[in-house]
């Protein structure tokens, strides 16, 4: 029973979470999209300069 009613309450607070958190989400996402980019391109050149410098 108990276990049971764990197991509701996880699945209620990740709903009320997952609400919560599409509700107070930037509705621009073109923003989001950028610094994404921009930072995938960082980690590319981090990554390259590293393997460079250790000569792999």
């Amino acid at each position: 029973m108990k276990q049971n009613n764990f197991v509701k309450g996880m699945g209620l607070g990740m709903l009320a979470g997952t609400a919560l958190g599409a509700a107070v989400a930037p509705k621009k996402k073109t923003n989001m999209k950028k610094a994404a980019g921009k930072a995938m391109k960082t980690v590319g050149q981090v990554m390259e300069t590293i393997s460079e410098d250790m000569r792999f």
